[in-house]
């Protein structure tokens, strides 16, 4: 039974992620420009400049110890890819001590406007209070695991997504000696 539920626990989330992260697609790519009506002509507004690549986070631990992500659903660049579930099953935990403090670190000379992190652990999603990608890991020993969501949005309008991409990544939390 407990596997029913998880199975159900983990269907529900991959459906709330999938949503959340489509919600913030832009099906139609600005090309680094937006046009903006100024009386009765259109002005074009560069929009900042992110890389053409898609961001990889470098998730590292206050001790330095690196943290590997499995990338998901993202949109970047004209393309989406939408991945069915969180991959959790690809992720081997790192050890990093109880208590230390995590950061993510996109890698782009633009700060994204959005990093939400959830942590799935006993059959529960719960959302991690983050400032800037960093948050402090729970002081109980125990496998946790985490998906972030992270998007750039249009400075001219927070509606338009300029990118956004998810990943997730374990951890196995040591007390520590």
């Amino acid at each position: 039974m407990k596997f029913f539920n998880t199975i159900r626990t983990l269907t529900t989330l991959v459906f709330l992620s999938t949503m959340l992260i489509l919600s913030g697609c832009n099906p139609t790519s600005s090309h680094g420009t937006k046009e903006v009506e100024m009386g009765s002509k259109q002005v074009h507004e560069p929009e900042p400049n992110l890389p053409q690549k898609l961001p990889t986070p470098t998730i590292q631990s206050e001790s330095g110890i690196s943290i590997p992500a499995i990338q998901g659903s993202y949109c970047w660049g004209g393309t989406c890819a939408d991945y069915a579930s969180l991959n959790f099953e690809d992720n081997t935990p790192v050890q990093v001590l109880a208590g230390e403090d995590l950061s993510i670190d996109m890698g782009t000379d633009i700060p994204p406007d959005e990093i939400s992190i959830s942590e799935f652990v006993d059959n529960r999603n719960a959302y991690v209070t983050s400032s800037d990608g960093t948050f402090q890991l729970p002081k109980e020993p125990a496998t946790h695991y985490y998906g972030a969501f992270v998007r750039w949005s249009s400075p001219q309008d927070s509606q338009i997504s300029l990118g956004d991409t998810s990943f997730t990544f374990v951890v196995r939390v040591v007390e520590k000696k």
